[in-house]
């Protein structure tokens, strides 16, 4: 990795979520595993960013309430930023951070319910955030295919280290993603030696379609569900689950519950009907009777609230889960 990029130019501006927006509920996500291009500390998010060439430093600053929700946005750049791409810019962060779409309703209708409403009370205004591209978001999906948190920890840091870059902003020195042709440079043993396993192959496929111009990330956002599943289903190794995550995750629709990964049912058997575990059409039925319209939201909160639990208690059974 060549030295770090001092990122010394700043520019700030403000934005106004959509409201209820959960700050910290948003930009934090404890679910996730850690990585070096990200940091949260109360009321206040750090991330980097490659838009259009140039590797960017954001900082995120909590300055409203959930029901009056405004951020700070701080840029930083090596180079003064132009206006034209400060304004291309602004749109992006509205998305990858989910400042438009509206949540109220939700919140409303379950705030009652047995289940969801004490986790409402706590996290009103949560919703799937993205932060990052798609092409950033498959990279960790792909290092997370078959693999413990630790090793998939590893795997991107060693990719970070071969393809990004280390940035220094606000104080702190942060890796960055990098740009689809940068990898597409290298070779499939090349990511192998990065201890990437079987998934080289994938990422060096995956890589070349997105230099190919074979999927739009901008596109996509204007499509339906139907259409994105599509889409996705034509890149290399991204299969029904890893649609179904991006179709929240990524795009938004917050209806699409459809397929639980072994490890999530494990949890959810525990969490909703105090087992060690039960089919997964039971607990497709229970969301799909219970929060028709918001299953996957419903999800996201039930499953969220545990792990801001976990960051205060020790949980015996979710460790042995997690293996961290």
């Amino acid at each position: 990795m060549p030295k770090s990029l001092v990122l010394s130019e700043k520019q700030s501006i403000t934005l106004d979520p959509m409201p209820p927006y959960n700050f910290d509920a948003n930009v934090h996500k404890p679910s996730h595993f850690p990585s070096s291009d990200n940091e949260w500390l109360e009321g206040r998010y750090w991330i980097t960013m490659v838009w259009k060439g140039r590797e960017l430093g954001l900082k995120l600053e909590n300055i409203g309430t959930v029901d009056k929700p405004n951020i700070r946005l701080n840029v930083y750049s090596e180079k003064a930023l132009p206006k034209e791409f400060m304004e291309s810019l602004i749109p992006e962060i509205k998305w990858r951070f989910n400042l438009d779409s509206d949540v109220s309703e939700f919140c409303e209708k379950f705030k009652g319910d047995k289940v969801l409403g004490p986790i409402i009370g706590k996290w009103k205004g949560m919703k799937p955030i993205a932060a990052n591209s798609l092409y950033e978001t498959l990279i960790i999906y792909i290092v997370l295919q078959n693999a413990t948190v630790k090793r998939s920890v590893q795997m991107l840091e060693n990719l970070f280290d071969k393809f990004g870059r280390k940035v220094q902003f606000d104080g702190r020195t942060m890796s960055t993603f990098w740009e689809p042709v940068k990898m597409a440079k290298s070779s499939e043993q090349g990511l192998r030696d990065l201890k990437l396993g079987y998934r080289a192959k994938f990422l060096m496929r995956l890589t070349e379609q997105f230099v190919k111009g074979e999927i739009s990330e901008s596109a996509l956002r204007k499509g339906s569900k139907e259409e994105i599943k599509e889409g996705m289903l034509r890149l290399y190794g991204i299969g029904p689950a890893s649609v179904e995550y991006l179709l929240f995750e990524d795009f938004y629709f917050c209806d699409a519950l459809e397929t639980i990964p072994p490890w999530e049912q494990k949890i959810m058997s525990r969490l909703l009907f105090n087992k060690d575990l039960v089919p997964t059409q039971d607990i497709l039925d229970f969301f799909r009777k219970r929060y028709k319209g918001w299953e996957k939201l419903a999800f996201h909160y039930i499953w969220e609230d545990l792990f801001w639990k976990r960051k205060h208690e020790h949980i015996e059974w979710l460790e042995k889960e997690i293996r961290l």
